[in-house]
């Protein structure tokens, strides 16, 4: 069982590393919103960011950048007793032969009651550092 923001960020880098949609979907408290290069993404509930995860880690096959993304290390800034902000840096090691890179992304995690998760996150570095690689990445 996660406990705390800590644990869960690591659990959440395991999560990554297995290329398992259900299993990142599993780190997030509903609804969960994800905000990108000013676009906003909600998954309202468990199935649906099941679903989606999938269908991302997916494209990540498709795309050539395969699931070799690291978490490599992270940060906590507590903001209350159940909410603080998660800074995880990441790299990833694509399967086509594209070098590598790392980025930051934010994720903020909240405990409610006996439930914990990340609540929302910021991935601007991730995507825009993606696309500079894999500008065609959300047709494929």
């Amino acid at each position: 069982m996660i406990k705390g923001p800590e644990a869960l960020c690591r659990s959440y880098g395991e999560a990554c590393a297995s290329g398992s949609g259900e299993q990142l979907a599993g780190h997030y408290v509903y609804p969960y919103v994800s905000f990108t290069l000013g676009g906003v993404h909600s998954f309202p509930d468990r199935e649906t960011a099941n679903a989606s995860c999938q269908q991302q880690v997916d494209r990540f096959e498709r795309a050539g950048v395969g699931k070799d993304i690291r978490l490599k290390d992270f940060k906590v800034d507590q903001v209350s007793p159940d909410s603080a902000l998660c800074h995880l840096y990441w790299e990833v090691h694509p399967t086509n032969g594209t070098p590598g890179w790392t980025w930051m992304n934010i994720y903020a995690y909240r405990r409610r009651g006996d439930e914990e998760g990340f609540e929302f996150n910021i991935s601007d570095n991730e995507i825009s550092e993606l696309l500079k690689r894999f500008p065609n990445f959300f047709s494929l």
